[in-house]
Order: structure tokens, then C-alpha cells, then sequence
């Protein structure tokens, strides 16, 4: 009986959104940081949302065959603390998680710093937020 030759080709392939998704939840977990912002059309995605999507702000350079991912986020981070220190924190939590959860190296990590809030001022700007938006609710 002849033996065939046979050999199971294995494909893994990632979708930005799913990098964005680990990326997304990762940051928003680092002390120091406030939010992930997005554009304007994520912004208006979000209010008819039923929460903070963890994609948003977030966008991804994905090269599968080279299995390497460029990461680039706009945040808010809370004022007083230490921007270089938060984005150190930030770039060893995502590395980690890709390695963790992906077989893809990460090549290049930007975050461009849109804001710098207290805490307290945070909270209150997405109180004001939250109220205007259940007013139209209403309306």
C-alpha cells in the first residue's frame, strides 16, 4: 500500500479589529490613562452604542506574512502624572498582551496625547455627556 504525501497547510491570519479590540482594552487598563479618543465618527458610533467600544481610537498596520503590527492610539491621560512613565507602561502591557494572546510582534507603538485631564474633571465632562445625551433620549 502506497503512503500518501500528505501535509496540512496551517493559515492564522488576525483582523485589525480584534488587535484593536486587545489594544483597546489593554490601554484603557493602565493607570494614567483616561481614554482612548477616535474620530468623529467614532465618537457619534459610541453615543448610539450601548458602551465604550475598545476599538475606538485605536488603528492598526498589520502585515500577516511578516506576522508584525504597527500600533497607533490618541489618548487622554490624567493630569500630574508622568507621560513618559505612562507610556512606558502602556507599551510593556500591549507587548505583553500580544505576545499572550498572538504569535505577532508588535514593530511600533504610537500614542499621540490629546488631552491631559484631572480625574475629577474627567468624570465630570462624561457626566455633562451622559445627562445630554439622556435628554435627547427623552426628546
Amino acid at each position: 500500500m502506497a503512503q500518501e504525501n500528505t501535509s496540512l497547510e496551517r493559515v492564522l491570519t488576525y483582523n485589525d479589529d480584534v488587535l484593536a479590540k486587545i489594544a483597546g482594552n489593554t490601554v484603557r487598563d493602565v493607570d494614567g490613562v483616561l481614554a482612548l479618543e477616535g474620530n468623529l465618527i467614532d465618537s457619534m458610533t459610541d453615543r448610539f452604542s450601548d458602551g465604550v467600544d475598545p476599538t475606538t481610537g485605536v488603528k492598526v498596520d498589520l502585515d500577516n506574512d511578516e506576522k508584525k503590527v504597527k500600533l497607533s492610539m490618541d489618548a487622554t491621560l490624567e493630569y500630574g502624572k508622568s507621560i513618559p512613565t505612562v507610556f512606558d507602561k502602556i507599551t510593556a502591557k500591549l507587548c505583553q498582551a500580544l505576545n499572550d494572546m498572538t504569535d505577532l510582534t508588535p514593530v511600533e507603538i504610537k500614542i499621540n496625547i490629546k488631552d491631559l485631564q484631572t480625574r475629577e474633571e474627567y468624570v465630570k465632562k462624561n457626566r455633562k455627556a451622559e445627562k445630554g445625551e439622556k435628554k435627547k433620549d427623552k426628546d
